[in-house]
Parts: structure tokens; C-alpha cells; sequence
């Protein structure tokens, strides 16, 4: 699954895969060449490889459960709640950290 992410520097959105280890510029916007976590740009692309593969195998997941005759539905809207307010709440403690 490719994640999308908007550059802080240009605005402009492009696919984090962009700036994986076969772009012309590993670790930097693929329009303005801003370099993305800089004090982190050695795990950055591993990171960035990583959240794309877990997203990938958690959608093929919940796809097979809701293939199944379980006799209950799958609060899909609630989930994806729930998800970017987990995720918004990893950002803030980054940030106090």
C-alpha cells in the first residue's frame, strides 16, 4: 500500500516510496529537494518501507476477515478513527519527548 505524504518545505504531496532507496535523491522531496529527517536519514527509508508493508498486510487482513461468514460487520469508519487518533497521539509525544 503506498502511503502519501505533503512536503513541509514545498506543499506539494508525493509518495514516500519517492524517496526510497531507488529515487535520484534518497531521503529528499522528489520537487524541491528538502531532506526529510535529517538526524534520521540512515532508518528513514527502512521506516518509510516498513509502514508500507505493515498498512499492506493490514488491509489483506481485514479484507480476508470481512471475506468471512462471521455473522458480524467490521466497524470499518470507527477503525480508522480509532487508527488516526492513535497515530496523531505518537506524534504529540514525539514532540514532548
Amino acid at each position: 500500500m503506498k502511503i502519501e505524504a505533503q512536503c513541509d518545505t514545498c506543499r506539494r504531496t508525493f509518495l514516500l516510496s519517492q524517496i526510497g532507496p531507488d529515487s535520484d535523491a534518497p531521503g529528499r522531496c522528489p520537487f524541491c529537494g528538502a531532506r526529510f529527517a535529517r538526524h534520521y536519514s540512515t532508518v528513514l527509508v527502512d521506516a518509510v518501507a516498513q509502514a508500507e508493508g505493515s498498512a499492506a498486510a493490514f488491509v489483506a487482513t481485514l479484507g480476508r476477515l470481512q471475506a468471512m461468514e462471521t455473522g458480524f460487520d467490521l466497524d470499518i469508519e470507527g477503525l480508522l478513527r480509532t487508527i488516526g487518533e492513535q497515530v496523531r497521539a505518537q506524534d504529540t509525544h514525539a514532540s514532548t519527548a
